[in-house]
């Protein structure tokens, strides 16, 4: 039986709620932690090897390059764990219903641009 039903192939006409984004972006934020964190061991790994490898990642840390690595990690970080603790309170019953739903994903999304503004502060300051 061949069902004749409209297909909507254009991506942009389809506007996703905050809890679909705050979703979607928690998903992606954990692939880029999983990335992030090549850098992150890397960098350890090199600064606890020797006195030398510790002021060579200190120095790379003066670069734009790796603060802006390093904004970006733990604003990944920041997000993936904010929204992480809302998708923990929402498995224990509370935040389910549309509304309730809506505004905490806003609110998480809210707080982890906060964070991330802050991080930037902190970064290069």
């Amino acid at each position: 039986m061949k069902k004749q039903r409209p297909v909507n192939l254009d991506l942009t006409t389809i506007s996703m709620p905050a809890t679909a984004k705050a979703s979607i972006l928690h998903r992606v934020t954990g692939v880029a932690l999983f990335f992030a964190l090549t850098f992150v061991l890397w960098a350890w790994s090199e600064s606890l090897s020797s006195p030398e490898g510790f002021e060579l990642v200190k120095g790379l840390f003066n670069g734009f390059i790796a603060q802006f690595i390093a904004w970006g990690t733990l604003s990944v970080l920041a997000y993936h764990l904010i929204v992480g603790i809302r998708h923990l309170i929402q498995d224990m019953g509370h935040w389910e219903e549309l509304e309730s739903g809506n505004s905490s994903a806003n609110i998480a999304i809210a707080i982890s641009v906060i964070v991330a503004v802050l991080a930037g502060v902190w970064i290069w300051s």
